[in-house]
């Protein structure tokens, strides 16, 4: 095979044509494969041929449609959901939704990479059409500006840092550092995503945001500029930069854009190539702290109203790390909140504050812990206490005494169901009569995908009764689903219960009977919304299957 025979079509393409002489084609040629780019990239970059002809020919050669400038129009809407941090990377940018395809302008037909991650974005099947570079970049940095631009400005900055030499820090007027971080940060605020990780590999950084309990990859920040970025975050946040052998947490305040400040809990974490940091969003404004908007059943609810009504007793929930705990228990908080009663808490941190209630945050550097506070609580003549969480027998031991003595105790555990807290106390020491005495309602909780309603797709399922719906997919969800919803599993204390409790130690023996009970599992609470349509049999069988 000769060398004209080992081109590639395109160049081939321009050299039969003598729009490219041989020598310089062979030299883009080998250019490209010793970078690890596109052809089409090279071309463009090289300034050997103008764009509009290195589009005609790729459209000529893929058999892709190309399209004349002004037909780069994207939809307002289609645009507003696909991040812009994407739209810059992959220099493609989706113009219309027909029936049920998303057409993504391009400039290089070649980088699939941009359609299967414009593909997993949207959920939907995506076809590329041609457009001319110089056009296409025009309309995309018309479009994006905010993080476009500071993206565009922190890859300048890594190029000049490499040019330099120089040793990465975090000084305050490092503006392109700061101008990302600020619109990264604005922007997970926009999308109420929960979670941000910003995470350095050995060959590049990533950043992932974590919508709807899911975690997804919003953007690819130079490598070289990762432990500037971390070291931004660790100042926003009140950290040491210089201590990066150990984790780290702190907490940071943005203004949003709207008036309103947006408070973020930071979690730094070393590993085998630099700092890992984890954000969690602790938007109180987004977040509605009221009974009814729980998710609970109508019977659950009404136990839940009769229990936090109670002068005494203590009430629990339990679920995972990010099952929505807290704001069941702020809800709770809301409803007692009224200038006839004391209330306290007690937080590791205080995630979102509560006017008329008296928060205070642990500090484990100078020994403000759970127990040293809920000591201090029962000399304040509290009428209620909310406990951040009960990790061990002291806590829980101080707990179970203030519900035995005329205050109401909230609180949260981490088990599987609402028995298993039962037995968290029993195998923490607490005696059994203490637990039967004291603890008048356990819930256990989980969040769920509420599924789009705009694109929700009918199916058969063979269980129960009612209408079943599937994710499906559009502009306004991109993967089906639109927000969460709570399900739960609410255990009242009954004298049922309570023998139990003193009779036997184990979940299978403190459960209040068999499927006839009352007690409604989180699976089939789960079941139940499925069946008005609210979420998939597939979400439930990814949240409660075990």
């Amino acid at each position: 095979m000769d060398a004209a025979e080992r081109r590639p079509a395109l160049a081939r393409w321009l050299v039969d044509r003598a729009a490219l002489p041989p020598d310089r084609a062979d030299t883009i040629i080998a250019d490209a494969r010793r970078a690890g780019r596109p052809l089409v990239r090279q071309l463009l970059d090289s300034d050997a041929l103008s764009p509009a002809l290195i589009a005609d020919a790729a459209s000529r050669v893929f058999g892709i449609e190309r399209i004349p400038a002004d037909s780069l129009d994207p939809l307002p809407e289609l645009v507003a959901q696909i991040d812009p941090e994407l739209i810059l990377r992959h220099h493609a940018l989706p113009l219309r939704w027909r029936d049920g395809v998303v057409q993504i302008a391009v400039s290089d037909p070649a980088n699939t990479t941009a359609l299967d991650e414009l593909r997993f974005h949207t959920g939907l099947p995506v076809t590329p059409v041609l457009a001319d570079d110089d056009d296409l970049r025009a309309q995309i940095a018309l479009l994006t500006g905010g993080v476009g631009a500071a993206a565009d400005e922190l890859v300048t900055a890594a190029r000049a840092e490499e040019v330099r030499d120089a040793p990465t820090t975090a000084a305050e007027d490092d503006t392109p550092v700061i101008r990302y971080i600020n619109e990264l940060l604005r922007r997970a605020i926009r999308e109420q995503v929960s979670d941000i990780h910003l995470e350095p590999f050995e060959t590049h950084c990533r950043v992932r945001f974590r919508y709807d309990g899911i975690l997804h990859e919003a953007a690819r920040p130079p490598r070289d500029m990762a432990d500037r970025l971390a070291a931004r975050l660790k100042v926003m946040a009140r950290m040491d930069i210089a201590e990066r052998r150990l984790p780290q947490d702190g907490r940071l305040r943005l203004d949003s854009g709207a008036g309103n400040g947006v408070d973020f809990r930071v979690s730094s974490l070393p590993t085998l190539f630099g700092e890992k940091l984890v954000l969690r969003l602790l938007d109180a404004a987004a977040t509605t702290l009221e009974l009814d908007g729980l998710g609970m059943e109508t019977d659950q609810l009404a136990a839940y109203r009769t229990a936090i009504e109670r002068p005494h007793g203590m009430i629990l929930v339990t679920g995972p790390t990010g099952s929505g705990k807290t704001v069941t228990l702020y809800s709770a908080l809301q409803q007692l909140n009224q200038s006839s009663r004391n209330i306290l808490t007690v937080e590791d941190p205080v995630e979102i504050k509560l006017p008329g209630i008296n928060q205070i945050a642990v500090n484990h550097r100078i020994g403000l812990d759970f127990p040293h506070l809920l000591r201090a609580f029962l000399r304040q003549d509290p009428d209620v206490m909310m406990v951040g969480e009960i990790r061990d027998r002291e806590t829980a031991e101080i707990a179970i005494k203030a519900a035995q003595t005329g205050h109401l105790v909230l609180s949260t555990l981490h088990t599987n169901d609402a028995a298993g807290a039962i037995t968290r106390l029993i195998n923490m020491g607490i005696p059994r009569w203490s637990i039967a005495a004291s603890v008048i309602l356990i819930s256990a909780q989980r969040l769920i995908r509420r599924l789009c309603s705009h694109c929700r797709r009918p199916v058969d399922a063979a269980t129960g009764q009612g209408h079943w719906f599937e994710a499906n997919g559009c502009p306004r969800c991109h993967q089906g689903y639109r927000g969460r919803l709570g399900i739960h599993e609410v255990l009242p204390m009954t004298d049922t219960l309570g023998r139990r409790i003193l009779e036997a130690g184990t979940d299978t023996g403190i459960t209040p009977g068999p499927a006839s009970s009352d007690l409604r599992t989180l699976r089939e609470t789960g079941i139940a919304k499925a069946a008005r349509g609210l979420t998939s049999l597939s979400e439930i069988d990814r949240v409660t299957r075990r």
